[in-house]
This record gives structure tokens, sequence and C-alpha cells, in this order.
């Protein structure tokens, strides 16, 4: 069996402790910004098992922004965020997050070619990084 190797540009995003409205609205603003693997594009949607889950989508971060963020989204919670990637692609992806919401970092962990890193979002109007 054969490990497929990721491009350095592509970060695994993982959202959790979110409803399916808050997993849409944050894989919204990293669509607008980063290309989206189709084939992980699967619409959240709440599971009738009352069991926690987990969204997962894998995000292209190669090349500009698409441009500004779009108005302030508003969420109904707190999503934690999980994201594994290069070191500049997990950077812009957390730096698209800070434009759209308020990202508290809860750890990061850096290797020699990857970075795993763990956030908080919430939709408060001051955009700023804080560290739990």
């Amino acid at each position: 069996m054969s490990v497929q190797q990721l491009p350095a540009s592509t970060v695994h995003v993982m959202l959790g402790d979110c409803s399916a409205a808050d997993a849409r609205s944050v894989f919204a603003v990293l669509s607008g910004q980063f290309t989206a693997d189709p084939e992980g594009a699967a619409e959240p949607h709440e599971s009738a098992s009352g069991r926690p889950t987990v969204w997962t989508a894998l995000f292209d971060t190669a090349g500009d922004p698409r441009g500004p963020g779009g108005p302030v989204v508003e969420l109904s919670g707190q999503p934690t965020v999980e994201a594994q990637g290069g070191p500049l692609a997990t950077r812009h992806l957390r730096e698209a997050l800070g434009a759209a919401f308020t990202v508290h970092e809860l750890g990061t962990e850096a290797g020699d070619q990857e970075v795993q890193m763990k956030l908080r979002l919430d939709s408060s109007t001051a955009h700023e990084t804080r560290s739990a």
C-alpha cells in the first residue's frame, strides 16, 4: 500500500465542536479564499445519531488568496479547527480564518516539514488573535 504525498500547499482541515451550519460557514470562508478538494466537498449536515461529528476538507493554499474576505460571518458557537500541512500553507489558512473570525490559538506543533495547529473560532467583531 502506498501513501500519496500531498503538495506542500495543501492543508487538511478538521472542524469539530460545532453545528453543521457553523461548519458550512467556516468552509465557505476557506473556499472563498482557496481551492477545495472536490472529492472531500461533502456538504456538512447534522447526523441523526446525536454523536459528535467532525467535518474534514482539503484546501490548496497555493497562489494568492482570491481577494479580501467577505462579510463578517456569525457563528452560533465556537468551532474547533485542527489543521495540518506545510508551514506556509497553514499560515495562509490561519490568516484567512483571522480575516473572518476571532482566532484563539490552542496549540501548535511544528515538525520538520509539517505544522499541526489547533484553533478555536468565534465571531466577535474584534478579529484578533489570542492565545488560550
